[in-house]
């Protein structure tokens, strides 16, 4: 078993990855590895140059490449402090791997028990957006999203509206279930009673599925807005994680997303989100 995190170089981004990697991987038991993803200078600068007719010199790919140093600096730096290089008996490395971020993060999603990456991930102009499109829009592998407020032991929420996108969630990341004292299940009301003859839908469906893989939970409304009111269960019983299907495809390199999705990414105080599409 094996909890990926992807790096950026950037400090804080770093630490609240490596801070969800190290808590997802005890409770797998598993191997944690940070990645930092770059590529090829000279192979960007190349495509830089052909496409805005430039002369790059020799020059300027020293700076890149010192750039680039500094951002493996301080992403194994990030990783290390934070995780303590394996002190918690866990086996824990972190490699530079000299690829694109999207490339490099889709790969990693293949057979990892989870794939975290930074927060900012969700917003088109950060440097692992591309990560996260690639992984979880067009590879449609499931992906984690850190938390941005710090990491901490908490019940985890799982939106369901019996919706195919809600159940893929759930099974692609039921695994990370038992590691979790308290799992909520949250549905508006006004889905539930729609469900008419059909019950698959509903929360007691859920919760025996749940019992028979030896997992208590319990169910919890919502009303109105969905996003919103997930947001608020999550701060009010102090969730770590939530657990959704995302909907929306990708365009010209942005994110378009459905209200609750969208709701949920751009959210300033917001648990984890572990997501499938």
């Amino acid at each position: 078993m094996s909890v990926v995190v992807m790096l950026q170089g950037r400090e804080n981004a770093d630490r609240s990855t490596s801070q969800l990697g190290l808590l997802l991987a005890r409770h797998l038991n598993a191997s944690l590895e940070g990645i930092c993803a770059l590529p090829d200078p000279a192979l960007a600068l190349i495509t830089t140059d052909v496409t805005m007719g430039t002369g790059l010199s020799a020059s300027t790919l020293s700076s890149v490449s010192r750039l680039q140093d500094e951002l493996i600096a301080n992403a194994k730096g990030a990783f290390c402090d934070t995780t303590d290089c394996g002190a918690h008996g866990l086996a824990v490395s972190f490699r530079h791997e000299t690829a694109l971020p999207a490339h490099a993060a889709a790969g990693s999603a293949v057979l990892a028990d989870a794939l975290i990456l930074p927060r900012s991930a969700a917003r088109a102009s950060e440097p692992l957006a591309p990560a996260f499109e690639n992984t979880l829009l067009r590879t449609r592998l499931p992906v984690i999203l850190a938390g941005s407020l710090p990491v901490h032991e908490g019940p985890v929420i799982i939106a369901w509206d019996g919706s195919p996108a809600a159940a893929r969630a759930l099974r692609f990341h039921a695994h990370h279930l038992p590691g979790f004292k308290d799992i909520i299940i949250a549905q508006n009301e006004d889905d539930a009673r729609r469900g008419g003859e059909h019950k698959a839908h509903l929360p007691d469906k859920i919760q025996a599925w749940l019992k028979f893989r030896g997992l208590q939970s319990r169910s919890m409304p919502l009303t109105g807005d969905v996003g919103g009111s997930l947001l608020s269960l999550a701060k009010s019983t102090g969730a770590a994680m939530i657990i959704a299907g995302a909907f929306g495809h990708s365009r010209l390199g942005e994110f378009i997303f459905g209200g609750t999705s969208r709701q949920l990414l751009s959210a300033a105080d917001a648990p984890a989100l572990a997501l499938s599409h």
